[in-house]
């Protein structure tokens, strides 16, 4: 006696033109796409995925295929495993859910100073307490926050709300959003004003500035550039990263304040330190001062908690 085929096989036998239509249509953008080892990737990737999910195999078959040729069949492996924990939302929403995991760790594994298994290691804990596919999604990309992609600061303060107290707690060390909104660099048992935070190397180290940079602020937003390129700048406690964008007017309204000598005065307190003297710009605003010298590719940030 034989068994009913699996709901994977059950999709490709039904919809085995289409998805040769599909393959060729790939094959034709990328010479690279391999047939055997794509193949292989649809029995050991998604198949098991499709199997465990329920729902409409044809349908989760289609989103974890589009998903599978748009990165060329290289999807990552801890990808593979997060999706088989989070199987009973990939049925309920196969287009959304694999999409933003998957984008959430591609962004953690590319971008430098990142914690990916760590953001891995959360979903795939706390993941399991979660009801609805918002509520994943939620914890998805607080947790990318945290865990490295400061340039989703902004967004993850917003979801923030929404997030389990125990969850949100956990996370931050807190749930009063409100605090971590006021102060980038709020941190339990972590006050006074300090250096809290170097961002950018020189290119030709694998960094980004082709020189020294200088830092200034546009639209109440922190930029860098090094005459060449101009950088939005994103930074705070979880991490911090360099975005290219268009030149941009300078503004200046600084709240701390730094003397040529390398002393930085903020409401009356005070913090000397020799590798701030001297510096070829800063910028300053809230509770954060950011300062560029011509001895370093790096920004350093000094905040007063």
């Amino acid at each position: 006696m034989t068994s009913a085929p699996k709901p994977f096989h059950q999709a490709l036998k039904a919809n085995r033109e289409r998805y040769n239509a599909k393959f060729r249509l790939a094959r034709h953008r990328s010479r690279n796409l391999d047939a055997n080892a794509f193949l292989k990737h649809l029995n050991d990737f998604v198949g098991p995925i499709v199997n465990a999910a329920g729902g409409n195999p044809a349908e989760v078959t289609d989103a974890l295929i589009d998903l599978s040729f748009a990165s060329h069949g290289r999807l990552p492996r801890h990808l593979h495993q997060l999706l088989l924990d989070q199987a009973r939302f990939v049925a309920i929403e196969p287009r959304r859910v694999p999409v933003a995991l998957a984008n959430a760790l591609h962004h953690l594994e590319s971008e430098p100073g990142t914690a990916p298994f760590r953001w891995l290691s959360t979903m795939r804990r706390w993941g399991k307490d979660i009801d609805t596919v918002d509520a994943l999604l939620d914890l998805g990309a607080v947790a990318a926050w945290v865990f490295g992609l400061a340039a989703l600061r902004d967004a993850a303060l917003d979801t923030a709300p929404r997030l389990h107290p125990g969850t949100l707690r956990m996370l931050t060390g807190t749930t009063d959003v409100a605090l971590l909104r006021a102060d980038p660099w709020w941190a339990k048992n972590n006050t006074g004003l300090r250096i809290v935070r170097r961002l950018g190397k020189f290119r030709g180290l694998g960094g980004t500035f082709i020189r020294p940079p200088t830092v200034f602020l546009a639209h109440g937003r922190l930029h860098a550039t090094d005459g060449e390129h101009t950088w939005r700048v994103h930074a705070d406690r979880f991490g911090g990263s360099l975005r290219r964008t268009e030149a941009v007017p300078e503004q200046q309204a600084p709240t701390l304040t730094l003397s040529e000598s390398g002393v930085v005065h903020s409401n009356g307190i005070t913090l000397k330190h020799p590798e701030l003297a001297g510096a070829s710009s800063w910028v300053s605003w809230g509770n954060t001062l950011a300062v560029t010298t011509t001895l370093t590719h790096s920004i350093i940030f000094v905040a007063h908690s």
